[in-house]
């Protein structure tokens, strides 16, 4: 079994193993504004929900160089985003976002993407997406201590907006992921869909079972 360790090998090159075995990774497309109002708008793949008492979601802004990135800088200067789930049919012009503009171009113009005013936060989100999560900063964290740091950015989740196609009537799960078609980052330029799906239901143990919580208090042991 191959084995290193990270002091052994450079920062790009542990990236690379990174991303490769990290996956796959859901996609934030996240819309920003600077202090003048100027929206950005770029995708990331370090992203995920962290919490859901208040309902947050995180992602990770690397810099460039030792410069801040726009999203990173525009939070920093109005600290509220807008996020949107990645689909298959926005791939493209999702893609076309990523691309290294200068602080002065709209990647909206670029990819040629409506939007609409923000409902709670002042900042504006996209009309093709399905999905958008109107958030307000919570945590910006600078993780690093030499160039190029990155930025952890939390925020709570304000207001939700759904395409009716996506939303199902189950209660448990609200949102149809057939519908949805989300897709994901893999290793490289690769990416996933999320058509192959199973389910697998978490075991239920009974408060009378010996390895159960209730019995683990019962005998003075904390639940790990």
């Amino acid at each position: 079994m191959a084995q290193f360790l990270s002091s052994e090998k450079d920062r790009e090159v542990l990236y690379r193993y990174l991303i490769g075995c990290v996956v796959p990774r859901p996609i934030a497309w996240v819309l920003t504004r600077s202090r003048e109002g100027r929206p950005n708008l770029a995708p990331f793949s370090f992203f995920n929900a962290a919490g859901n008492n208040p309902p947050t979601l995180a992602f990770t802004v690397a810099d460039r160089g030792e410069e801040l990135k726009d999203t990173s800088r525009n939070i920093g200067e109005h600290p509220e985003f807008v996020v949107h789930i990645v689909t298959e049919d926005l791939m493209e012009a999702m893609n076309m976002t990523s691309g290294d503009y200068g602080a002065d171009i709209s990647e909206t113009s670029v990819a040629g993407l409506e939007t609409v005013p923000g409902t709670v936060v002042d900042v504006p989100r996209l009309v093709a997406a399905p999905v958008a999560l109107e958030c307000r900063l919570t945590h910006h964290l600078r993780l690093g201590n030499q160039a190029p740091r990155s930025s952890h950015i939390l925020g709570e989740v304000v207001c939700w907006h759904f395409e009716d196609r996506v939303l199902s009537e189950n209660a448990r799960e609200p949102v149809n992921p057939e519908a949805l078609a989300a897709v994901g980052r893999m290793g490289g330029m690769n990416y996933s869909r999320t058509r192959d799906r199973f389910r697998l239901e978490r075991p239920a143990v009974s408060p009378e079972d010996p390895r159960s919580i209730p019995s683990a208090r019962t005998r003075g042991k904390q639940p790990r």
